[in-house]
């Protein structure tokens, strides 16, 4: 399949004052004619994880203005990983839909359990971290009727609401550590936790891929 003319609309959530964090983001999509980049000023919230929200939820709202199937959801911490490949990403992004998804992570910092798909691509029941989401329109509806409280989180309520959730591996996007964390208290105050969650993710699901490598290569004797 050509993916050549294909663009796909990207939404990317970012706090006005954010100006680094913005420099970031349009680092990272400098050259890639395959999106369509448009930055999202954040909704503000006394309780940062309700503001995250509430910002997800005016995106998926311009995607229901413009009628889209299939949107990318980034935040501004998003990082295009070296595994990153154009035709990579829009070949899963295909199939996933083909199969039902309703959600397809380019990485994510922690999971409970996982089934591999493809070799590249596994069903997760749960993930951590949402810089970087393909999401298809049959979850638009979810998202603005999700009764979200103060104490959920975005990753957690995207979890809950659909079981048709997937993650590319190798990750495409991880997240980067800008040394504070405008959501969650944790992270502002250690350095490195992200991307060790992110580190010890990868390495669990090479795991996972090494013994669905051997399995297949047993099934071809």
């Amino acid at each position: 399949m050509e993916f050549d003319n294909i663009v796909l609309p990207a939404y990317a959530i970012n706090l006005e004052e954010r100006t680094d964090r913005r420099q970031h983001l349009l680092q990272q999509f400098e050259g890639k004619r395959e999106f369509h980049l448009q930055i999202v000023s954040a909704c503000r919230d006394e309780n940062s994880r309700v503001g995250l929200w509430k910002s997800i939820i005016k995106v998926i709202q311009l995607a229901e203005q413009t009628e889209e199937d299939v949107i990318l959801l980034c935040e501004d911490d998003h990082t295009f990983t070296t595994s990153y490949n154009r035709d990579f990403l829009f070949k899963n992004i295909v199939e996933a839909a083909s199969q039902g998804a309703e959600l397809l992570s380019g990485g994510i910092g922690g999971f409970n359990h996982a089934f591999p798909i493809t070799r590249h691509r596994y069903w997760i029941d749960a993930f951590w971290c949402s810089q970087f989401l393909i999401l298809y329109r049959p979850i638009f509806r979810k998202i603005l009727d999700a009764g979200f409280q103060h104490d959920d989180t975005a990753d957690g309520m995207l979890s809950e609401i659909t079981s048709h959730k997937m993650v590319l591996y190798p990750f495409v996007s991880v997240q980067i550590d800008f040394g504070y964390s405008d959501v969650t208290v944790g992270n502002h105050h250690t350095r490195g936790l992200i991307a060790n969650y992110f580190r010890a993710t990868s390495a669990r699901l090479e795991k996972y891929q090494q013994v669905y490598d051997s399995y297949l290569s047993k099934q071809k004797v």
